[in-house]
């Protein structure tokens, strides 16, 4: 599978991205993202597309006892081993779908920004709820259903460069959506609303929480954010697995 991370223009041109360079205060969705985390004291965490493994970090840092984050870029590996290495993290090359998921293995499941790039959710699903313990938690933030059917995931803009409104088709068809994203072709899947809940119900889970990402007050000054309240663009799911 080709991995745009691995690409070096589009991993030099990331690694300029604040949340790159100053971690998960600076992602809009933390603030959101981080009270659906369930305490990590004494956890065995894994973590689906680690990127720089600021995640990894962050349960370790809660007193995880064990993180495993797995990536299938290699420089992204790489970088977190430099970034975020610790005692008790273990950073892989492997991609989500390559993953074995032992069974009742981990307590916390995460994933961040890395689930629209897999065709087939339910799948990953299942194997996750096989993979988790019995009351563990699969928490993942995705990009929304209204981002990923976004006509070439971008606006109409006016004459002047401002942003008219966010165009948005073929929702009902799910699949491969090409965009261009700092600078590289980039290849995500489209998955309705439906097929991410239901996918879950589907395979087992009981969902605790669904929030729809906005960007906190504080970084509505920055260029381009305040338009991100007009469209959704993440999508943050908790999920318990009973067995």
């Amino acid at each position: 599978m080709y991995n745009h991370y691995d690409n070096e223009h589009f991993f030099n041109q990331y690694a300029k991205m604040p949340r790159s360079k100053s971690g998960l205060p600076s992602a809009g969705e933390w603030r959101q993202l981080k009270p659906l985390f369930p305490p990590l004291h004494g956890k065995c965490v894994l973590d689906l597309g680690c990127g720089y493994g600021w995640h990894c970090k962050f349960a370790e840092e809660q007193g995880a006892s064990s993180v495993l984050g797995i990536d299938l870029s290699q420089k992204m590996i790489e970088e977190a081993k430099k970034r975020n290495c610790g005692n008790r993290i273990v950073y892989r090359v492997c991609g989500i779908t390559e993953y074995e998921y032992p069974e009742n293995a981990w307590d916390c499941v995460i994933s961040n920004l890395a689930l629209h790039y897999i065709e087939d959710l339910e799948p990953v699903f299942q194997k996750v709820f096989r993979t988790l313990k019995q009351g563990g938690v699969f928490l993942f933030n995705i990009e929304h259903p209204v981002f990923t059917s976004g006509v070439g995931q971008d606006w109409v803009y006016a004459e002047t460069g401002e942003p008219l409104y966010w165009p948005l088709d073929r929702y009902f068809t799910p699949g491969k959506r090409e965009t261009h994203f700092l600078g590289c072709d980039v290849v995500k899947y489209h998955h309705t609303l439906t097929q991410i809940l239901m996918g879950l119900l589907n395979s087992g889970f009981i969902l605790s929480a669904i929030e729809e990402a906005t960007p906190p007050e504080e970084m509505l000054t920055i260029p381009g954010m305040r338009d991100e309240l007009r469209r959704p663009m993440m999508l943050l799911v908790r999920a318990t697995a009973y067995k």
